[in-house]
C-alpha cells in the first residue's frame, strides 16, 4: 500500500491517506530535515501558519511534527518506519497504530495533493526530492525572482489549468519556495525555514513517541 503524508492543496495539514498510483518513488539515502511554512495570503494566523517539521530517511521512514494547537487540544506527531505507521497526539498523550496491508511498503509526501482530477504527475512532487521532481521533468529555470534580500531561479510546469513552481536559491539547488495555481490564481505558498540533507541517521526519531496510549487501527 502507499501512503500520503505531505501538505493538502487547499489546506497546509499533514495528510495521510491511501494514495493513487505514483510513478516515482523519494527515498533519500541520507536523513533529510525540512521545516515549512505556509505563507499563502490570506492563511489565517495561529496554528495554520505555524512551522511543520519533517524527517525522511529511505523509502519507507518519516516522522512529521506539527506545532501545538492548544485551541483544539492537538499537537500531532507521526511516525512512519514501513509497515508501521504511529499517529500521536501530544498534547493528550492518545494515538493510533496501524500496520500497513502492503503489497508494497513506501510513503508518499507530497507538496501539493488535490481533489479529483488534480494533475498527477503533481503528486510526484516530494518533500526531500525536490531535485529528482526537477531532473524528471527536465525543468529550466524559467526566470530569476528576488524575494527580500534573496535571488531564487523559478522552476515551472504547466497541467492545464494548474501550475507549480518550486523556487531554489540561486546557485545552491536548495529549495526556498513552492506554490500551486489554478486559473493562474496563487492557491497555496510554501516557504523552507530549513533544508538540511545528508544528516546522520537518527533511530530514535522512526520510533512511536513515547508516554502515548495507542490503540490498534485499520489501515487509511
Amino acid at each position: 500500500m502507499k501512503r500520503v503524508l505531505g501538505s493538502a492543496t487547499l489546506g497546509f495539514a499533514a495528510l495521510f491517506c491511501t494514495s493513487p498510483a505514483f510513478a516515482a518513488t523519494c527515498a533519500p539515502q541520507k536523513l533529510v530535515h525540512i521545516v515549512t511554512v505556509n505563507i499563502t495570503p490570506g492563511v489565517p494566523a495561529g496554528f495554520p501558519s505555524q512551522p511543520l517539521s519533517m524527517y525522511r530517511l529511505g523509502s519507507g521512514k518519516m516522522r512529521t511534527e506539527e506545532a501545538p494547537d492548544p485551541a483544539n487540544g492537538i499537537h500531532g506527531v507521526i511516525v512512519t518506519a514501513e509497515p508501521n505507521i504511529w499517529m500521536a497526539n501530544l498534547y493528550d498523550h492518545t494515538g493510533k497504530h496501524i500496520v500497513d496491508p502492503g503489497p508494497t511498503f513506501f510513503v508518499k509526501a507530497p507538496i501539493f495533493y488535490g481533489t479529483p482530477g488534480f494533475p498527477e504527475k503533481f503528486i510526484d512532487l516530494e518533500f526531500g526530492c525536490e531535485a529528482d521532481f526537477i531532473a524528471a521533468n527536465a525543468l529550466k529555470s524559467i526566470r530569476s525572482e528576488q524575494i527580500g534580500n534573496g535571488h531564487y531561479d523559478v522552476y515551472r510546469t504547466d497541467a492545464g489549468s494548474e501550475a507549480i513552481e518550486i523556487l531554489e536559491q540561486s546557485g545552491t539547488g536548495t529549495p526556498a519556495f513552492a506554490r500551486y495555481y489554478h486559473d493562474g490564481k496563487l492557491l497555496v505558498a510554501l516557504r523552507y525555514d530549513l533544508y538540511a540533507t545528508g544528516l546522520p541517521n537518527d533511530p530514535n526519531l522512526f520510533v512511536p513517541p513515547p508516554g502515548v496510549h495507542y490503540i490498534e487501527a485499520g489501515p487509511h
